[in-house]
């Protein structure tokens, strides 16, 4: 008879954690899509250390179509005024290929910025550790990045873990069906959810 009590009230116990976490969720969903709806134009971003183009280890040699985007987006960026140097992120997906960092930095090189450099790095969080030591920590810590709009909030928080007061300035991201934007939705809220647990560290694998 104990057994059966202490087994039935463990399930409710289990149903009870799997009902908030549910809730949880749902609730950061709501947060990743209001921020994606608050994102910056170009001319209302604050001046900042630099302006950073959030990429990503693509393996292709051009660039696709939302970060050509970002890149211009950079580009309205520095002639405002905003940053005197732009940086770019983003590996290779495989040996040999080129960096999305590299090829961000030959699109913007072609607009006439000289003020570039890369960070070949795969993970956002890593990536933005980088830009964090290469401010300095006596340096201005604000930050202007150039990314997905549904990666708004996730990447502010990313940012602040790194010591950065970021502003996410988002382009359009290509158009695709409910079900991707919805999946890509859920994937900000998991590594939103994940990093107050584990650290934002651990989570570039599923929120970039």
């Amino acid at each position: 008879m104990f057994f059966f009590t202490v087994f039935r009230w463990f399930r409710r116990l289990l149903y009870l954690a799997v009902f908030a976490a549910v809730v949880y969720l749902v609730v950061t969903s709501a947060q990743v899509v209001v921020a994606s709806r608050s994102t910056l134009a170009p001319a209302q971003a604050d001046k900042a250390s630099a302006i950073v183009v959030i990429g990503s280890a693509t393996g292709r040699g051009p660039l696709s179509s939302d970060m050509k985007l970002r890149c211009e987006e950079a580009v309205a960026l520095y002639r405002a005024g905003r940053a005197r140097t732009v940086i770019t992120t983003g590996a290779s997906a495989s040996q040999g290929a080129p960096s999305e960092a590299a090829a961000s930095e030959r699109c913007l090189r072609s607009f006439g910025i000289t003020h570039v450099t890369r960070v070949p790095l795969s993970e956002v969080p890593a990536q933005l550790g980088f830009v964090a030591g290469l401010i300095g920590p006596a340096g201005n810590r604000h930050v202007i990045l150039v990314a997905d709009p549904l990666q708004t909030k996730w990447l502010e928080d990313v940012a602040s873990s790194e010591g950065l007061n970021a502003q996410v300035v988002a382009v359009p991201a290509p158009r695709g069906s409910f079900w991707a934007d919805v999946a890509t939705i859920w994937d900000q809220a998991a590594a939103i959810a994940l990093g107050h647990v584990i650290g934002y560290k651990n989570t570039g694998w599923i929120g970039a």
